[in-house]
């Protein structure tokens, strides 16, 4: 701030010049002095100064009609006119060209001091704000932080640049629109509206977690701290909301609880395994000699079959759960993802005999080849194979696309059946929740753990009719690209 202190004179005698500059310096000014605008100019060019005061008439000419050139030099430096020769329309023609203020001879040094200090120590609050502004402005910039002003109302005032990026949603998209209607689900309605309620009230609030939906459907996490924004007279204007993605740790803590639930239905499944093989065998070899005894009696065969059935319905579900509960061991090898999804097809032949079955490949030019287990991830081409077959009646048509997206394969799944209702895409990769009579309702969750292991995602997606699953699954996985390094630096 040293340069606001430093004083330009334009002053063409040499005796009023030397007045001002003693003036000046006694009270800690540092002053420089020029006898007319052109050397002004000169000085102007090579430094800056707080303030220039200059006399109106000058040898080249009237102050107010060198104004210009002088605050273009000096950045609009404040310029103070001295004058004895003065009426009011020149003051105020002078003042609409940019003069700060307007100084009548004789000079009372007080009030010339008094002056220059209160347009320079305007000047340096001026300079302050600006770097606060430009100060919070690069943390609003910089921050990974969502920075949200609302009116109480819940009118979107203002974003920052993060909660663009986060949300894919624009100033333009989201500013005057409602948050609520726009970025909160409507399981979440009632207690965003009840926390920005108690801000309003209260002033503060903080601590709570939401859904914010993406412009793309995803959904984040967000926690929030949010206080009231008064104006000067206290009174509450709009509401500040500071938010934190949270939505790695939230998925990290509902894997947590996940391994957790899947080990504790491991034990307990392999505990009721162990107790139910033999029961399940008994029943089995009962059934098959009471299915020789009663041979020939209809209705008596009829029922042993349906015991059959039931023992083995509940060994299915037994090694289902099983499989479910288990961690998930992938043996990683090269494979040429076309040959895993038509060997699951081949599986299927029995399923698919005296039907009118098509499966039709839609496939890019790019290369499918994929670091995979190849007998997991032909599990989850069965499956999802089967379930197509089983949800379509009459001829059925089955396309596989694939397409490639940087370093992963992506593949869509898509029937022609009757498709998923919002409950079924809702739920279905929810263990045990099935629409089938005799389904143990793992096979999609069975198929997403497999996915997930091999560092893809599968979901379902929207279509005009019939289901679509879509697998991504990466070319190569962590440990097979650290494979490929390890190569590299031997």
């Amino acid at each position: 701030m040293r340069v606001l202190n430093h004083i330009l004179v334009i002053e063409d005698d040499a005796e009023s010049a030397e007045s001002l500059s003693d003036v000046l310096s006694v009270d800690g000014f540092d002053v420089t002095t020029t006898g007319c605008v052109h050397e002004a100019l000169q000085v102007l060019g090579k430094q800056r100064f707080g303030l220039i005061l200059s006399d109106r008439r000058l040898p080249d000419g009237l102050i107010e009609d060198r104004l210009q050139e002088l605050l273009v030099a000096s950045a609009k430096t404040p310029v103070i006119v001295v004058t004895g020769y003065s009426d009011l329309q020149t003051a105020i023609d002078a003042f609409r060209q940019g003069v700060s203020d307007y100084v009548i001879k004789p000079i009372i040094p007080e009030d010339l001091i008094a002056t220059a200090r209160r347009i320079i120590d305007r000047r340096i609050l001026e300079r302050l704000f600006q770097k606060a502004h430009a100060l919070a402005a690069r943390l609003q910039a910089t921050a990974e932080a969502v920075i949200l002003v609302l009116d109480f109302d819940g009118q979107v005032i203002h974003i920052n640049r993060f909660l663009t990026e986060l949300t894919g949603w624009s100033q333009e998209e989201l500013i005057g629109e409602n948050w609520l209607e726009k970025c909160v689900f409507p399981q979440d309605l009632q207690r965003v509206a009840q926390h920005l309620e108690t801000t309003a009230r209260l002033g503060a609030s903080r601590g709570f977690t939401n859904q914010v939906r993406c412009k793309n459907g995803e959904i984040r996490d967000i926690r929030w701290s949010n206080s009231k924004l008064q104006d000067d007279n206290g009174r509450g204007q709009y509401i500040l909301s500071i938010g934190i993605d949270v939505s790695d740790l939230s998925e990290a803590n509902q894997r947590v609880v996940r391994a957790e639930r899947l080990a504790a239905i491991g034990e307990t499944v392999a505990a009721l395994a162990h107790e139910s093989r033999n029961a399940i065998q008994r029943i089995k070899a009962a059934s098959e000699v009471l299915a020789m005894n009663v041979h020939g009696h209809a209705d008596s065969e009829e029922e042993v079959t349906a015991v059959q059935r039931a023992a083995e319905d509940l060994s299915t579900m037994l090694e289902n759960v099983r499989s479910y509960a288990a961690p998930i061991q992938t043996e990683l090898q090269r494979v040429d993802l076309r040959e895993v999804w038509r060997q699951a097809w081949e599986d299927l032949k029995s399923e698919r005999e005296d039907r009118d079955v098509k499966l039709k490949e839609l496939t890019s030019n790019c290369e499918h080849l994929v670091e995979v287990d190849a007998s997991r991830m032909t599990q989850v081409f069965r499956n999802l194979f089967l379930n197509a077959l089983e949800a379509t009646e009459g001829p059925v048509q089955i396309e596989i696309r694939c397409d490639c997206d940087g370093d992963h394969v992506c593949l869509s799944v898509s029937d022609n059946g009757p498709g998923l209702n919002e409950e079924q895409a809702t739920h279905l990769f929810e263990p045990f929740y099935t629409t089938k009579p005799t389904g143990t309702g793992l096979g999609m969750p069975i198929c997403q753990r497999i996915v997930e292991a091999h560092g893809g995602s599968i979901q379902a997606l929207e279509q005009a009719s019939g289901a679509c699953i879509q697998v991504r699954v990466p070319r190569e996985t962590a440990a097979a690209a650290t494979r490929s390094r390890d190569f590299a630096l031997s």
